[in-house]
């Protein structure tokens, strides 16, 4: 059959207005097309739709049937209008996101809670299988926001600075490098180092791996861990040290038996981006609340640190 989308609204709105004349009006037509379009139909289908009686028409029984096809098409064609509507205007859909080399997300309920107020039809996914190779994704188009520390040189991709952060030594309080101010490189020497996971196909080396190769300090062993948590209760049950960023590390400091201690000067702050290959209202939106998050984050940390009172080191801080 060779029926086209306007023969359902025509049959629809012929049975709406009950007349010719009207359907003709509503629908914007003259009513010799209209009556064209109808003959056209019913002779494509070999059947009458309607039966006539003077200016009224009547639904045959095969006209009922088409009808009731109509009403679905035509229902779930509204419904798809403004779907893509609410899509295109950042109203629905979902948002898919992730965190370079981190595991912990403590800090996205917080943005989640303000993007609801903004998007609140827009649903949030981590996209875990993208969390070492960010911007692969991205490129792929299955990953919409990514959370990284390096840029690369992409014209498909555009950077947004968040925020910059430091990296602290994680040490359980009952090591006995729990006792000192700072932490040097050389005290790396022969200890259990646990560090983030970083995949080998990305060709990117911690810097904290480039300084114990640079002083030649030799740790007992390095494990790379997958999992932010592991790596909290691996140092928390005092079975080595790890150096996690202060952003990640500080709400598990006010739970676990764990101190973060202030790494050498040499350890550079580093700057993190939100790295994203489209713009979209949804996205947009989402950055947005990024950048007051992680705004205000930095806030926090900054002024905990400088409250440290100089000679102090409580269980529960950053220890600057």
């Amino acid at each position: 059959m060779n029926i086209a989308l306007h023969h359902f609204s025509l049959v629809s709105t012929i049975v709406q207005e009950g007349t010719l004349t009207k359907a003709a009006e509503k629908l914007h037509l003259t009513q010799s097309a209209l009556s064209h379009q109808l003959k056209e139909l019913e002779k494509e289908l070999d059947i009458p739709i309607f039966y006539r009686k003077g200016k009224k028409l009547q639904l045959s029984n095969e006209g009922e049937r088409f009808l009731k096809s109509a009403q679905k098409i035509l229902s779930e064609l509204t419904m798809l209008e403004t779907d893509m509507h609410h899509f295109k205007n950042g109203e629905t859909g979902t948002l898919k996101i992730i965190t370079q080399c981190y595991t912990a997300y403590h800090w996205l309920p917080g943005i989640i809670k303000n993007y609801k107020k903004i998007s609140p039809g827009i649903d949030i996914h981590i996209v875990s299988a993208a969390t070492y190779l960010p911007l692969e994704y991205l490129i792929k188009g299955e990953l919409d926001i990514a959370i990284i520390r390096n840029r690369h040189n992409n014209p498909a991709i555009q950077y947004e600075p968040l925020f910059e952060d430091q990296l602290f030594a994680i040490v359980s309080n009952e090591h006995p490098l729990a006792r000192k101010r700072s932490i040097k490189i050389t005290d790396f020497e022969g200890e259990e180092l646990f560090f983030a996971y970083n995949d080998p196909a990305t060709g990117s080396v911690p810097v904290i791996e480039n300084l114990l190769k640079h002083n030649q300090v030799k740790p007992k062993n390095i494990h790379r861990i997958h999992y932010t948590d592991a790596i909290i209760e691996l140092v928390n049950a005092n079975l080595g040290i790890s150096v996690l960023a202060d952003w990640i590390v500080q709400p598990y400091l006010e739970t676990k038996d764990i101190r973060a201690i202030k790494m050498p000067p040499e350890v550079a702050k580093r700057t993190w981006y939100a790295a994203t290959c489209r713009q979209t209202p949804a996205i947009n939106n989402f950055l947005e609340c990024l950048k007051l998050h992680f705004t205000k984050m930095r806030l926090a940390l900054d002024e905990k640190e400088s409250m440290q009172p100089v000679g102090s080191s409580p269980q529960n801080a950053l220890v600057a």
